[in-house]
């Protein structure tokens, strides 16, 4: 066996139509980080196996995922060796990449547009944009580091500002953390974004001074919802997860229950799940029984395996019909098995009633509005029309009402939500009228511009959708202007301007500053500009 093992991983490496990896990238700007993935069934050969790009060797290899960067420009070789998890076989597996750009050592500065000074800001009472101050601060007086990582046109990060952090329970909570808000958009918060490997927005993260961290949020909470996780991670000043980490791998008594599921949490919110399994094995608890599900479904979303995507959300949604999540598990369903999610929505419209008016469902991600949105999502897949209207309706005015908790003259996180619910539900004069208001209220942020003309090509009005999206890239910034590019240059596609498609994408495409972790959401708008330019080169003059 090992002798066929190793004859395999001789022969000549595979060709792209029995490859045995998820995708092959063929280009890349310098000093960019690829990831590359195995098909279901197989893994990357971690025993000493040469893998290598452009002549560099993979700085990351896992069984399931493996990342290495590419320094020089030019037509790069990227070799791996991949085996079946029967191990029946291995072999390697080459292909090239076009590298284009210099050196991150020869650029006079970042290309990608900046974030400019006096935009929207951080919220009261935050240190904004600026993490070594913050970081100074925090080490001189012994405090603790409450890190934001948000965006402006995020609904939840809206609303944590909104909401949550005027409230007296998270006022009280806070009052000796030192707060910084980073604005992932801007180029000032990457390192950070790396450095605890932040890919969902917001993420509030708890670290101390040398960025440790105790422990981390996604999505918005209530104030009393973050009140209670911040009393809950002071318990844990001295013992940061990385320390757990090494306390675990240690085993013997100090890998308590309660510590391997803390470490594997931290694992799943960063995207690392080679060690979730291992770290779950054998505790016998709902929430373990939980996290190992979220945690196959996400690793499954990630490598674009539907299989085992749907089948983590069918035993979520069999396994915890009383979570605030359940109305979003069967939308999910619903995607891939409409005729699965109709015989549940009965049990949906129970969950939803159950979670209504609970102040519990501060402690979700998730608001009322949301769930009527999400039940909308579900009858639209199913085929019913009317029906789907109707939530979506239901859904604008939970919104509405959610708006009018809010300080500003203009609510924007309620809204971000409204405008869409509004279009969806029919009421399209309605939307219309929202989304103007936002706009001129709100007329050099990205934000609305973009949103409106995103809700105006959904729509298929391309033409009236032009002039926002435009105005979406010209004041956007890092990602968002990444984003507002792609959605100008499918527009001009599909208005028939070609050529002023090509070069929408092309000047995005050159101006890519890769960050260094994969997790980074700028991964999939590369990733979305580089399909765009695929589809435009193909296009029809």
């Amino acid at each position: 066996m090992i002798l066929l093992l190793l004859m395999a991983a001789l022969a000549a490496p595979a060709q792209a139509d029995d490859s045995l990896l998820v995708s092959r990238p063929k280009t890349a700007v310098v000093d960019e980080v690829i990831e590359l993935k195995p098909v279901a069934g197989n893994h990357f050969n971690t025993e000493g196996a040469p893998e290598k790009c452009g002549g560099e060797k993979a700085f990351e290899v896992l069984p399931h995922r493996l990342r290495c960067q590419l320094k020089k420009p030019g037509v790069q070789t990227v070799l791996v060796s991949v085996c079946d998890d029967k191990q029946t076989y291995c072999r390697q597996e080459s292909f090239d990449v076009k590298v284009e750009g210099v050196s991150k050592a020869k650029r006079k500065s970042s290309p990608v547009k900046a974030a400019p000074k006096g935009g929207k800001g951080a919220p009261t009472g935050f240190i904004d944009n600026e993490p070594a101050r913050a970081r100074s601060l925090a080490r001189r007086e012994g405090r603790l580091l409450f890190i934001d990582f948000y965006g402006i046109w995020c609904p939840p990060c809206n609303q944590l500002e909104e909401e949550s952090y005027p409230d007296p329970a998270f006022q009280a909570a806070s009052a000796d953390f030192v707060k910084l808000g980073l604005d992932v958009d801007a180029d000032v918060s990457f390192d950070w974004k790396d450095h605890f490997k932040v890919g969902a927005y917001p993420t509030l993260i708890v670290a101390d001074a040398d960025l440790h961290e105790l422990g981390r949020v996604v999505g918005s909470r209530s104030g009393p919802a973050l009140a209670k996780f911040l009393d809950d991670v002071k318990a844990y000043k001295d013992e940061p997860v990385e320390k757990a980490a090494a306390l675990v791998a240690k085993g013997g008594a100090d890998a308590t229950d309660l510590r391997r599921l803390r470490v594997a949490h931290w694992h799943v919110e960063r995207g690392e799940f080679d060690q979730v399994e291992a770290l779950l094995k054998g505790i016998d608890a709902p929430a373990a029984r939980r996290e190992l599900l979220l945690a196959r479904r996400e690793r499954a979303r990630l490598q674009d395996d539907g299989a085992v995507h749907l089948a983590s959300t069918k035993e979520l949604i069999k396994d915890f019909p009383n979570d605030a999540a359940y109305a979003s598990w069967v939308a999910s369903l619903a995607e891939t098995e409409p005729a699965s999610a109709a015989l549940l929505k009965d049990a949906v419209a129970q969950s939803v009633a159950r979670w209504s008016g609970n102040a519990a469902l501060g402690a979700s991600d998730f608001s009322e509005g949301d769930l009527a949105y999400e039940q909308g999502d579900i009858a639209a897949a199913i085929g019913s029309t009317d029906e789907a209207k109707g939530f979506y309706s239901k859904a604008a005015d939970l919104y509405g009402e959610e708006a009018k908790k809010s300080p500003l003259a203009l609510p924007r996180a309620a809204n971000l939500g409204r405008g869409d619910a509004l279009l969806k539900a029919g009421r399209k004069d309605e939307a219309k009228a929202l989304y103007e208001k936002l706009v001129k209220a709100y007329p050099a942020e990205f934000t609305f511009n973009y949103e409106y003309a995103a809700a105006l090509d959904e729509n298929g009005d391309f033409a009236t959708a032009y002039p926002y999206a435009a105005k979406a890239a010209e004041v956007g910034y890092g990602d968002n202007w990444l984003r507002a590019m792609r959605l100008k240059g499918a527009l001009e596609l599909k208005l028939g301007r070609k050529a002023e498609a090509a070069k929408t994408v092309d000047e995005a495409l050159a101006q890519i500053v890769p960050p260094k972790s994969s997790q980074v959401r700028t991964y999939r708008y590369v990733a979305a500009l580089r399909d765009l330019s695929g589809k435009i080169a193909s296009a029809k003059d």
